[in-house]
């Protein structure tokens, strides 16, 4: 299959869906990488250099999964201009990916909502979308987990390479979140899930077959008073 892992800025793949991307990549699947915006606005003002500064982080970052495309709309305006959707869909239609990965349409980034509205309307009911976590899980509910306890070390490593994000902020989010993720399917501790949302629309009522296999649950036991049911 293809799969396509589209982030709204330099760090997000990393942040928000590098363990279901890894898994994919491990399972033999080719992966692509796609970032919208140039990321000039995620750091200090001042700094001219920092667009290509997050460029050469986000191919550091992505280096095991792909070599991304970037698509250098400007960051912070990402849906302002009708040409951005064209500039999306024309990408996207390069690939014809069997699966794209993206924002959450409730995030709480601008730029990350209208890339996840800019995406399902350019895609129609051509290509099913996987919506990816939020920001500690704020506005989200999900309803597939996926293990990636696996990858999460090389998660962590791919975080720290956008230095220019100040990177170990977001090491401690992800694994607070993603450990948290895990304890919701009753996983033994040391367990890091990553959590997304699929909302079904015809033709794709049910796309589990094209999924990793979810987290597996531990038996759970409820105590009553002659022992465990």
């Amino acid at each position: 299959m293809k799969i396509l892992a589209l982030g709204a800025h330099p760090d997000d793949i990393e942040i928000f869906m590098y363990g279901l991307v890894s898994t994919y990549k491990k399972e033999g699947n080719q992966v692509f990488t796609m970032i919208a915006t140039d990321g000039s606005k995620g750091g200090s003002p001042k700094d001219d250099l920092l667009s290509e500064k997050r460029k050469k982080e986000a191919i550091a970052g992505l280096k095991k999964l792909s070599n991304p495309k970037f698509l250098n709309i400007p960051d912070g305006e990402l849906g302002e201009d009708p040409e951005h959707k064209k500039i999306i869909k024309e990408n996207i239609l390069k690939i014809m990916p069997d699966l794209i990965i993206t924002h959450s349409k409730k995030d709480y980034h601008s730029d990350h909502r209208s890339l996840s509205f800019l995406t399902s309307s350019v895609v129609s009911h051509y290509i099913p979308i996987l919506y990816c976590d939020t920001l500690m899980g704020i506005n989200f509910n999900p309803n597939y987990y996926i293990d990636i306890t696996e990858h999460f070390m090389f998660k962590e490593k791919a975080i720290l390479k956008h230095e220019t994000q100040k990177p170990q902020r977001f090491v401690d989010l992800s694994r607070l979140m993603n450990s948290y993720r895990a304890a919701q399917c009753n996983a033994p501790k040391g367990k890091y899930a990553e959590a997304y949302f699929f909302e079904p629309s015809f033709p794709f009522s049910d796309i589990r077959d094209i999924l990793p296999s979810p987290l597996k649950l531990r038996p759970f036991h409820v105590e009553n008073q002659n022992g465990f049911l």
